[in-house]
């Protein structure tokens, strides 16, 4: 059936800025970014909100229920909900607040992912959304553990969405994770992996079933750490596509892990880097093409830091946007097939002028699109991946 789905725009940016709020493929809804410091009734920054967490909270969350409404849905359909914050003491806060938008029944179905990151003003939170049509079922394999929070992992259709977990301790036994020594990271990173590996082992899944992960690391020179472990685990290569990036974490672990695989017997297919046959290049399956990180300074032929395009960011937005044009190409996909574009920025007060440059290069195939203030690799200006409709 994936065959006969079309990208369907069907909520436009509340701030005529070009790009779709909602897009819906076959059974997934995209919904883009929202901010929390901007009054959805005026779609302005209002100082009201500063240091307001839940006020901001209710103005993201709310903003992404609305949207869904009107294109058809209700909140309760999100499934896959992550949130990048100003900071991680009014976690609970946050997370009390899940039942009001994505509904009493529904929210504990749903799996979230959760850093601080660079912010914007006085902006507190962004959300970004990935829903479900209601007529797919969604199981909780492994259960929230009370009102107001995360599944752990839930089964929607070919897919199993696993929460983002830090390595606070190792499953079964307890042991505590060390904090701020040298080993720390690595000891982390194992726990991390297992955490995660108890979650699909009720799906009879592992580590090679994963189709996209996303990583936030306590800053991007951990980013070489974390492709020599996960490597380690996973047979010498990434399968799967992977955008680790760095941001102000909060708290003492050294990063958050989560991400989307396939249930077992699914059909994949992983296509390899041209220039590194150890990493996913991308990743094929349930109808979606999910894309590893590009960087804006990426040179096209062999992947590597290019220094002519150090500070000159309207280059590497359209650098990045050809390398992803190209890797789109040798999945059997396009631009026009598009349907999520997360941008990693390292200067989120950039964000204006890096839109237009994308909007200038995508035109209409500009997709749903997601900001998130980070600490990119080599100096870049901007980091991407995508997800889009695949062949």
């Amino acid at each position: 059936m994936s065959s006969q789905w079309k990208r369907e725009d069907l909520v436009e940016d509340e701030r005529d800025r070009g790009f779709p709020a909602v897009t819906k493929y076959g059974p997934y809804i995209f919904v883009s970014g929202s901010e929390g410091h901007r009054d959805p009734a005026t779609e302005q920054i209002s100082v009201k909100f500063a240091d307001d967490a839940t006020a901001q909270c209710r103005n993201s969350y709310s903003r992404i229920a609305t949207r869904l409404e009107k294109a058809g849905f209700s909140g309760d359909c999100a499934v896959w909900i992550q949130n990048y914050t100003s900071g991680q003491q009014w976690r609970l806060e946050r997370m009390g607040l899940w039942p009001d938008y994505f509904g009493e029944e529904k929210h504990t179905l749903a799996v979230s992912f959760g850093a601080q990151s660079r912010m914007h003003g006085i902006n507190m939170l962004t959300t970004i959304a990935l829903a479900i049509d209601p007529s797919i079922p969604r199981e909780a394999l492994a259960p929230s553990p009370g009102r107001g929070r995360a599944s752990r992992m839930t089964r929607v259709g070919p897919f199993l969405f696993v929460i983002g977990v830090r390595g606070h301790e190792q499953p079964g036994s307890g042991n505590k994770s060390p904090q701020e020594k040298p080993e720390s990271f690595g000891v982390q990173l194992q726990y991390c992996w297992e955490t995660i590996e108890s979650y699909l082992r009720k799906a009879g899944a592992s580590l090679k079933h994963f189709v996209r992960v996303d990583t936030a690391l306590r800053g991007a020179r951990f980013i070489a750490d974390f492709d020599e472990g996960t490597k380690a685990l996973c047979g010498g290569k990434i399968p799967f596509a992977s955008t680790p990036f760095g941001v102000p974490l909060g708290a003492r672990c050294e990063q958050e892990i989560g991400g989307i695989a396939v249930v077992p017997g699914e059909a994949t297919t992983v296509r390899w880097l041209p220039w590194d046959d150890a990493q996913a290049e991308s990743v094929e399956a349930g109808g979606l093409l999910f894309m590893s990180k590009i960087s804006g300074v990426a040179d096209p032929k062999t992947g590597t830091a290019a220094d002519e395009m150090l500070l000159d960011m309207p280059a590497q937005v359209r650098n990045a946007l050809a390398i992803l044009r190209q890797a789109l190409e040798r999945g059997g996909s396009a631009p026009e097939r598009l349907l999520r574009l997360d941008v990693y920025i390292r200067d989120i007060y950039a964000l204006d002028e890096i839109l237009q440059e994308i909007k200038t290069v995508l035109g209409s195939a500009t997709p749903t699109l997601n900001f998130i203030g980070a600490d990119t690799a080599n100096c870049a200006e901007l980091e991407i991946t995508a997800i889009a409709g695949s062949r």
